[in-house]
């Protein structure tokens, strides 16, 4: 089933109704519902397309492209997320066409660069209420619509303005992302970010750069061997020292209600698992998504027959944080779920954030495993990696005991038990 890509403008949702692609020899375009008129951006998704500004060809390996909307975009670069997961779409022969009955919708908001991370943009409020009867209307024939947004503080809307918008986290769902790469995994696109990745991996390989084996390396965080040292100027001793006083009397201060902070954000997330079932026409090609609801301190088992993945998410009510979560094996500590792009690439998110577990078509197993969600004031790279070290060298894992690390280091930590029966 094909997907329909809006792209969020202050004037309201634009629809890419088509894509096709060009001689090479020619510029690429962008054109207004089918006609002969070239729209003012034009120029910069010219650049946006081709080698070497742009990351189009390099993707998708063709260098000219025309692209119809329904209505104009004059300005700003924010219609490129839109428009390179437009191209995604295309790519996989899965973009819809405005006559094509859907089931999903995409709408997007953000400025995409050269490695492929999804930068800031301004008026995503003003971008969703502009599009709000869209989405009521999208909510009447029953598609359910991913709106993506760049991450970072202040980007995501408080949580009276999502719920004024209905938008409900599941015919209405509302993500953060710092690259591509959720995108295209969610909707099993071709991954070119992660072989952007390898790529420049590899090229800094050839360049002399040593690159630790991925089986091997453990940190997540590694310092920069090519830093310069650090600037030592002792006539700024007594001013250091005065500032390390006033610095000493805040961090008192705050530690007094640090535990209540703690204890505040754990009551703002929520973690969420759902099934995505083979659909009876389509297979794990359409899965049909079924939330689960939670039983206490578990969820209920899931049957592996007709099960394609999970959906697992964090949802973040409260003030923003570094959010993470990872499921874990109970019988031998194997990380089944690790993002490792998202704490490399660390920011302050609220709202809803998920990953898609997919399982493997020779799954003959039963697996008991928990689901750990983390929230803090700072980024989580350094205490996750204490845990997967943690878990390398004793085998199970103590839960008890990486809980305890987590608290003693001042991070939220929630988590719950989920089975997958064979």
């Amino acid at each position: 089933m094909s997907i329909r890509i809006y792209i969020a403008t202050t004037e309201g949702p634009v629809e890419v109704q088509r894509i096709t692609r060009e001689d090479p020899n020619v510029r690429s375009v962008v054109c207004l519902d089918g006609t002969a008129k070239a729209l003012p951006i034009s120029r910069a998704y010219d650049s946006f397309v081709k080698e070497p500004t742009g990351i189009i060809q390099r993707s998708y390996l063709h260098s000219a492209f025309r692209m119809d909307v329904d209505k104009p975009i004059t300005d700003g670069n924010s219609w490129q997320l839109g428009a390179f997961v437009a191209h995604a779409l295309f790519q996989e022969n899965q973009l819809a066409s405005s006559e094509d009955k859907v089931l999903n919708a995409i709408w997007l908001s953000g400025e995409v660069d050269r490695d492929l991370n999804v930068r800031p943009v301004d008026h995503i409020e003003e971008k969703l209420l502009a599009s709000k009867d869209l989405f009521e209307r999208l909510r009447a024939e029953d598609v359910r619509v991913f709106c993506f947004i760049p991450g970072g503080a202040g980007l995501v809307p408080d949580d009276d303005f999502l719920e004024r918008m209905n938008i409900d986290g599941d015919m209405l769902r509302l993500e953060s992302i710092v690259t591509v790469k959720r995108i295209l995994n969610r909707f099993d696109l071709e991954d070119v970010y992660t072989k952007l990745e390898e790529d420049k991996a590899a090229a800094a390989e050839d360049a002399g750069e040593e690159e630790a084996d991925d089986d091997e390396e453990i940190d997540l965080y590694k310092p920069d061997p090519n830093a310069p040292p650090p600037i030592k100027d002792h006539r700024m001793a007594k001013i250091i020292a005065l500032v390390t006083c006033v610095a000493a009397l805040l961090v008192g201060l705050y530690l007094q209600f640090e535990d209540n902070i703690i204890a505040l954000r754990s009551g703002s997330l929520k973690i969420g698992i759902s099934e995505l079932r083979a659909n009876d026409d389509k297979g794990c090609t359409e899965p049909n998504l079924i939330p689960l609801s939670p039983n206490g301190n578990a969820f209920p088992a899931s049957p592996l027959d007709g099960l394609c993945a999970l959906e697992i998410t964090i949802n973040n009510v409260g003030a923003p944080a570094y959010m993470w979560a990872y499921a874990q094996r109970i019988e031998d500590g194997h990380l089944l779920m690790a993002d490792r792009e998202s704490l490399l690439q660390p920011e302050l998110q609220k709202g809803l954030i998920g990953w898609r577990l997919i399982l493997p078509k020779n799954l003959k197993r039963s697996i008991d495993y928990r689901v750990v969600a983390l929230a803090s004031s700072s980024p989580l790279g350094d205490a996750v990696n204490r845990m997967i070290r943690r878990t390398v060298e004793n085998g199970k894992p103590d839960w008890e005991a990486i809980k305890a690390q987590f608290n003693e280091e001042k991070i939220t930590v929630i988590s719950t038990l989920h089975s997958l029966e064979y």
